[in-house]
């Protein structure tokens, strides 16, 4: 991973991007050094909890433009610091994540870290759970995208990650790249297709059931269209048909029941195994609108076979 300009990420923030930064370590190191060069004894789990509770008791978006200037050069020299010392930091930071108690925001950075010094699958499942209890108002929404869906694309359970963006529903990301913006509802498929259907598709009927945010159903309905399967078509019948739920997500649901297909030779000789793995791989790939257009098509193949 590239070293983080801290400057412009913390300047950033006043525009609702989050601190891309390892504030702990910065701590932790300067405390490794003793007076004089001589060096400290290792800074035990509790003095690393303490720096913790004490460095991150914060939420980017309600920082004071002076407040973020002040911690630009700090959170450089704090990337740099834990950068030199990976294996004396690592089992500090594993278990700093894995305690519920810390702050939301350290659950982000703090698993960014973690990305950042390890590519041991186990940290990468630790890094997801962890990013999953950070409060997404304060994150830059595309590199929360992003991380998700990379791991997901290495084969790693995306669930909790991805369903965290329900609670967000003005949720949306911006690709520089291909000038492609994805609101909540793609933004979620993007995190859960690089997984195989069969994986997320029950997780998908089980949130529709309980959500009540327009915006969210709207997007759980169109991930469980995209997923094709008899189970999902009957949920979309079924919510339509229920008056108790809102009037504009049924009608979206009733629009996608009778939603037609736009691409020419949607029929396939393909199973839909085989189709729905070359759907997979494409969502695996990195984000474009290009991919996008692929996916559809593969999809309308897909639900030519219902």
């Amino acid at each position: 991973m590239s070293k983080t300009n801290h400057g412009v990420v913390l300047q950033t923030r006043a525009c609702n991007v989050a601190i891309s930064a390892i504030a702990a370590f910065v701590i932790l190191l300067s405390i490794g050094s003793a007076p004089g060069g001589a060096v400290a004894a290792p800074l035990s789990q509790e003095d690393f909890h303490s720096k913790v509770t004490e460095i991150y008791d914060f939420e980017p978006r309600n920082l004071k433009k002076d407040e973020v200037a002040a911690k630009s050069g700090q959170l450089d020299t704090f990337w740099s610091s834990a950068s030199a010392a990976p294996q004396e930091t690592l089992p500090l930071l594993r278990r700093e994540l894995a305690d519920p108690s810390n702050s939301a925001f350290f659950h982000y950075d703090g698993a960014k870290l973690l990305l950042s010094l390890s590519k041991e699958r186990e940290d990468g499942e630790l890094a997801l759970q962890s990013i999953s209890k950070a409060d997404l108002r304060s994150l830059q929404p595309t590199d929360y995208l992003r991380t998700v869906h990379r791991l997901a694309s290495i084969g790693l359970d995306s669930r909790e990650a991805a369903f965290h963006i329900l609670a967000f529903p003005q949720f949306q990301s911006f690709i520089v790249q291909h000038a492609l913006t994805l609101g909540q509802n793609y933004s979620l498929i993007y995190m859960l297709f690089p997984m195989d259907v069969s994986k997320f598709s029950g997780d998908l009927l089980s949130h529709l059931a309980s959500e009540t945010d327009v915006t969210s159903q709207k997007s759980l309905l169109l991930a469980i269209w995209y997923t094709a399967t008899p189970a999902g078509e009957a949920a979309l019948k079924s919510f339509a048909e229920n008056k108790d739920m809102p009037e504009e997500s049924r009608t979206y649901a009733s629009g996608l029941i009778v939603r037609k297909s736009s691409f020419l030779g949607a029929l396939s000789f393909e199973s839909k195994a085989s189709l729905q793995e070359a759907r997979r791989k494409i969502m695996c790939r990195p984000i474009s609108d290009e991919a996008l257009g692929e996916f559809d098509q593969i999809t309308a193949k897909i639900r030519a076979k219902l």
